[in-house]
């Protein structure tokens, strides 16, 4: 049982390291979202979307299940950017 604890906690540190990357992306997201209303510039950008999915390197994950994943982080910043 010690070593399913001691994994769990490895998992745990794994999902703050997350969720600290995903809230450093959230402010660049803001400093995006000044930039494109300065410069009247569309919140979309499929080609800039594609691009980031495209350029990921996947490892052992699942093409879909990372789109999925990109697909809630996209349009939470499509959403921020819009408010």
């Amino acid at each position: 049982m010690n070593n399913i604890n001691n994994i769990r906690e490895e998992i745990d540190t794994v999902d703050r390291e997350i969720l600290k990357q995903l809230n450093k992306r959230l402010q660049l997201v803001h400093k995006i979202k000044e930039i494109k209303r300065q410069s009247n510039i569309s919140i979309e950008d499929k080609n800039r979307e594609e691009e980031i999915v495209s350029s990921l390197n996947l490892g052992d994950l699942d093409v879909n299940f990372v789109k999925a994943i990109y697909q809630l982080i996209f349009s939470y910043s499509k959403d921020i950017q819009s408010k």
